[in-house]
């Protein structure tokens, strides 16, 4: 599983960040094992997501944190809830639309292969809401695709 590259929607100024510019808060919720890339910071959802691809047991996924201002202030590890009420704190793809994270997942069981979500940033701490889910069997991703939440955007 590699991580796909992390795109900017809706026009946020995305800046990539040396290792000496990150925030020591935001580092140390970022968790990573080790890094597979540089960190990246944009303005979203009233503050400011950091996000870095990580190398965690061999695969190289995407970790999220999100701070109230550009210096990290009240840095927090974004968590991913899936349908059944787990949480991911990292993807293996992700995209930022105006107020919402697309991602994507690989094997997440033996029946679920690929899965792929999108959150909108929700409450007076933003933290993401599962808006839309869909998995399948099919590791390609080509065939078999369930939705299990499909809420609409608003």
């Amino acid at each position: 599983m590699h991580a796909g590259p992390v795109r900017a929607q809706g026009g946020a100024a995305v800046e990539t960040l040396t290792e000496k510019d990150v925030p020591a808060s935001v580092t140390q919720r970022m968790r990573c094992k080790s890094t597979a890339g540089p960190m990246s910071r944009r303005p979203f959802a009233g503050g400011f997501v950091f996000s870095q691809s990580c190398t965690d047991g061999g695969d190289t996924l995407v970790r999220v944190v999100y701070a109230t201002d550009p210096n990290g202030a009240g840095a927090r590890l974004l968590q991913f809830h899936r349908p059944e009420g787990r949480r991911m704190s990292a993807l293996a793809s992700i995209s930022f639309g105006d107020d919402q994270i697309s991602g994507t997942t690989g094997r997440l069981t033996r029946r679920i292969c690929r899965a792929e979500g999108r959150w909108r940033m929700e409450g007076k701490q933003p933290a993401p809401g599962l808006v839309y889910w869909r998995q399948t069997r099919d590791c390609e991703g080509k065939t078999g695709w369930q939705t299990v939440i499909g809420r609409r955007a608003e």
